[in-house]
């Protein structure tokens, strides 16, 4: 799997096994480990799982992933997008490949919902469109689910998993008010642990903005007021995004 930057990595190759929550048997596979600035990104070759139905299929993989990505890769593009971006002045490792969010929902929807396992691998690569696909997918998912526990489940797997690698104002805005705004629209008491607690009040950036866009979802239901509270608490806000999403929530709530 991916080790967190924080983490130290000791062995170059290892053999790990894996078990997917519908496996009814043991996968070994040999994986290589490669350092880099944002994260140590594991490599698995392949991943064999079986299912209760007793049929057998590969589950997507990290390098699978990575290579349909790179076919629509474009430097030119990249170029443009790392200054969009604002890349460098974030200093986070990342590389941008080049490739058009129309594209990567295609992709992510030609994969299928990816398991927690290699979502937490996405979110945490260098490649700024792995974890933009992600984020995506796991919004896909979130979407067209009808049950409140798996809403739940997903709803914390993005704020205790995935929240982390959100490093970047357009993963932020494709994601926050469909998967947090959505789930505590109607949840006062999470509202004021998540929106008016740990995200408004941390010393993460993009954290603040997740809660601040997060209330767009309400806004979209004719729920204005915990947005005009937020940004009473963001007004002197030192980050530009921070304003630039503010303004824009209040834009919403206006029209």
């Amino acid at each position: 799997m991916v080790e967190t930057r924080n983490s130290k990595l000791k062995q170059k190759n290892k053999t790990v096994r894996i078990v997917g929550k519908r496996t009814s048997k043991h996968i070994e596979t040999e994986i290589s480990t490669q350092p880099t600035k944002r994260a140590r990104k594991t490599i698995v070759k392949e991943v064999t799982v079986e299912s209760e139905s007793g049929v057998t299929k590969i589950e997507p993989t990290l390098s699978s992933i990575h290579s349909k990505l790179a076919v629509q890769a474009s430097k030119k593009r990249a170029a443009i997008l790392e200054k969009y971006l604002r890349v460098k002045e974030y200093d986070r490792g990342d590389i941008i490949l080049g490739i058009r969010v129309p594209d990567v929902r295609s992709i992510s929807k030609n994969l299928g919902f990816l398991p927690f396992t290699v979502l937490k691998d996405l979110i945490n690569s260098k490649y700024h469109e792995e974890r933009l696909l992600s984020v995506i997918n796991l919004v896909d998912k979130y979407k067209i689910s009808k049950d409140s526990e798996e809403k739940k489940i997903l709803f914390e797997f993005y704020l205790n998993d995935m929240r982390e690698g959100i490093d970047n104002w357009d993963l932020v805005d494709i994601s926050a008010s469909h998967v947090v705004g959505s789930y505590l629209i109607d949840k006062p008491e999470l509202k004021k642990t998540w929106l008016f607690g740990r995200l408004v009040n941390s010393d993460r950036l993009w954290d603040r903005r997740i809660a601040i866009v997060s209330t767009l979802y309400f806004i979209n239901q004719g729920q204005f007021e915990d947005t005009t509270k937020l940004s009473e608490i963001l007004l002197n806000d030192e980050k530009d995004l921070i304003h630039k999403a503010t303004g824009w929530m209040l834009r919403e709530v206006g029209k």
